[in-house]
């Protein structure tokens, strides 16, 4: 099965930012080992947002892409939160970008036509 690039890459990331979210989720904070996984996850995070863009199985944008756009500016909300101590915007932020990556995921999986779906049905 020829899979495209941009999904590719999409996969390339999703798949370890999802485990890397779980560890930030359930390991100690303000560690050096969560704020090196923290921006590891962030990379990871912005490129699956970014690369989603380009994926346009119906030839345009779909509603999914809004989880994309919500990703990007949670993340970013939270980096900006985390830069001025505010802890509570931070981990709000996070875990929400985190949640959505997740739902983003389940639904993906469970459209009939979609690659993931028909990867695993």
């Amino acid at each position: 099965m020829d899979i495209a690039l941009p999904i590719q890459i999409h996969l390339l990331v999703v798949i370890p930012s999802i485990i890397l979210g779980s560890i930030n989720l359930f390991f100690e904070k303000g560690t050096r080992f969560h704020k090196t996984n923290g921006k590891l996850w962030v990379s990871l995070m912005l490129i699956a947002s970014f690369s989603s863009f380009f994926i346009m199985p119906t030839g345009s944008l779909t509603w999914l892409h809004l989880f994309a756009l919500l990703v990007i500016v949670s993340v970013s909300i939270g980096i900006l939160a985390i830069q001025k101590q505010n802890r509570r915007l931070h981990i709000g932020c996070m875990f929400g970008a985190y949640v959505g990556t997740v739902v983003s995921a389940i639904v993906a999986l469970s459209i009939p036509g979609r690659l993931l779906h028909n990867m695993l049905f």
